[in-house]
């Protein structure tokens, strides 16, 4: 679990993540706004929510990136991965992988039977990596970024177990 002396590479890796991510799929009104006491404040006020919660990883000392969930309030026993961020360095070797598979194994111990997760679209690395893990077409929706209206998907596992499976057998091979 992430600790409040994670929030500032958190906050970091979130907003570097966001401008480079979704420039040119959200507004440049958004991606400029964008600062790292904002992102430090937003992760730092998810965290002191008790039903939400973060993941940080570390190879030794070195911050890897995050993920973060909660209840999805749309549908009944679904848990909502919120938030995957890599850094960029590492993208590639598994630890997005790595982290699903945290909070996916920790939703299941909490007794959810499947895991969401909306995506911008066009951001089509992560949606690739989700589809490639199990991860079903649910609904598009318009989501707002601070004012800022985008196309977006949420996906579904709809069952945790073979989540859990899939990545380990992606991760022997």
């Amino acid at each position: 679990m992430a600790k409040k002396e994670d929030l500032q590479k958190i906050g970091e890796l979130y907003v570097t993540n966001h401008r480079n991510t979704y420039r040119g799929l959200l507004s440049d009104v958004y991606i400029n706004q964008l600062t790292i006491a904002y992102g430090i404040r937003k992760w730092e006020t998810y965290l002191m929510a008790e039903e939400h919660k973060i993941w940080a990883a570390y190879e030794k000392d070195v911050f890897l990136g995050f993920v973060a969930g909660k209840k999805d309030q749309e549908s009944e026993n679904i848990w909502y991965l919120d938030s995957l961020q890599v850094s960029e360095h590492v993208r590639g070797n598994g630890v997005g992988t790595a982290l699903i598979q945290t909070i996916g194994q920790y939703a299941q111990e909490q007794g959810y039977a499947g895991m969401s997760i909306c995506i911008v679209k066009g951001n089509d690395t992560a949606g690739n990596l989700y589809k490639k893990l199990g991860a079903k077409h649910l609904k598009d929706f318009e989501d707002d970024f601070c004012g800022t209206v985008s196309q977006s998907e949420k996906l579904l596992w709809d069952n945790l177990r073979v989540l859990l499976e899939t990545i380990d057998c992606k991760r022997k091979q």
